[in-house]
């Protein structure tokens, strides 16, 4: 029986990834606006105003797995991701001198030239001499080429460049139209603070993303850089609510 934790990272990463990581993102959404209005605002708490958060958190968590997984398939960092690693061949079988006996001796009338050893006088001696199976013997560990920084760089700036602006276009469209406002209200919005977001964005993100590639698996990239979004929610909460 698997116990609560591991119960529940099998639930969110592997038999529903996708609700897994929304739920994730959301709750941090979450923590973030909650951070925001109760440390960062003088005003009175607004559950209202974190529900809209938790809601595009949520809504935008399994697009965000989607364009990841996008990324990994089209800007391959290591040459052998498109390698089977199974493929790769391991250490040869081989049986210890020592688990092996001879059935008989060789007589006089022999060859002088030494007894061969076959598969067939080849026997296993008690629990200390066994022989040992190709699944024990000591696998070689593929070692992995280096990352291709050329690569690398075109991941972040696909990421940064084409969808970092439509990303953030799209949370002031969702909170405007989450706090019923006009279409007019709602592009003069876009207008005055796509540029800020953009800039303020530049100044972490590029930096986060390029740990993320280089070191966080796909299935978590996305919550991780939730706890970072916590941050980062923070000042897009306060900046959408000036």
């Amino acid at each position: 029986m698997l116990s609560p934790i591991k119960a529940a990272h099998k639930w969110l990463f592997e038999t529903h990834p996708r609700a897994g990581v929304a739920t994730i993102y959301g709750s941090l959404n979450v923590v973030g606006d909650t951070c925001a209005q109760v440390f960062f605002s003088e005003a009175a708490y607004d559950p209202i105003r974190t529900l809209r958060f938790f809601i595009f958190g949520f809504g935008i968590a399994p697009l965000a797995l989607m364009w990841n997984t996008y990324l990994e398939r089209k800007y391959p960092l290591r040459v052998s991701n498109d390698i089977d690693l199974a493929s790769i061949p391991t250490a040869p079988e081989y049986v210890p001198l020592e688990s092996v006996k001879v059935d008989a001796p060789p007589s006089s009338s022999d060859s002088p030239r030494l007894h061969r050893r076959t598969a067939s006088t080849v026997s296993a001696q008690g629990d200390d001499h066994k022989l040992v199976l190709p699944s024990e013997a000591p696998a070689v560990k593929p070692k992995l080429p280096p990352v291709d920084r050329v690569v690398l760089l075109r991941r972040i700036a696909a990421d940064q460049v084409f969808m970092a602006p439509i990303s953030f276009v799209v949370f002031l469209v969702c909170m405007g139209l989450m706090e019923f406002r006009t279409p007019t209200a709602i592009l003069v919005r876009i207008r005055t603070a796509l540029l800020p977001i953009l800039l303020t964005n530049y100044k972490v993100w590029p930096f986060v993303q390029c740990a993320m590639f280089l070191y966080v698996p796909l299935q978590y990239r996305v919550p991780l850089s939730g706890i970072v979004n916590v941050a980062w929610t923070i000042y897009l909460s306060w900046e959408n609510a000036r």
